[in-house]
């Protein structure tokens, strides 16, 4: 089963955490698709955006579900970009199985409807709730995918 690993690579606690996570779905039998590790090769092009676009856009393509990480005061707009492509093709192609997010921020979850401006817009928590879940760990996203993984199995 392949995965595409979404979410800003900003810091070294994003980068950090991004490669914890990986090592721990890939030690799980999944292949993942990481952005920070194909681009590398991107910055060579004559046109960064069109070539950086064109890889993800690959990936996102390629995968069978999509892993969000959705920590900071909003999702970056590279990770909202790639869930809304991965949700479209969803739609037209059943080996698409879905997304699953990581929020280990708690106050996301403490706020009520009331409270629209105070984190994680909802049109984007509802894009993941939809074909998916979100979890606090990489523990609950590992457990959910190895479901997905048998039903693709079972469905070859």
């Amino acid at each position: 089963m392949r995965l595409y690993i979404a979410g800003p690579l900003f810091s070294p606690y994003h980068r950090d955490f991004h490669a914890e996570n990986i090592r721990r779905l890939r030690a799980a039998g999944f292949d993942c698709f990481v952005p920070q590790e194909q681009e590398h090769n991107a910055h060579r092009s004559t046109s960064v955006p069109a070539r950086v676009f064109a890889v993800d856009l690959a990936g996102v393509q390629s995968a069978n579900a999509l892993i969000a990480l959705l920590d900071d005061p909003d999702v970056s707009s590279g990770t909202a970009c790639e869930m809304g492509i991965f949700y479209e093709l969803m739609q037209h192609d059943p080996s698409k199985v879905g997304m699953l997010g990581i929020l280990t921020d708690y106050r996301p979850r403490l706020r009520d409807t009331s409270n629209v401006g105070e984190s994680i817009n909802f049109f984007t928590l509802g894009c993941i709730e939809k074909v998916g879940k979100i979890y606090p760990s990489v523990d609950g996203v590992i457990e959910h995918l190895g479901r997905w993984r048998d039903r693709l199995e079972a469905q070859k």
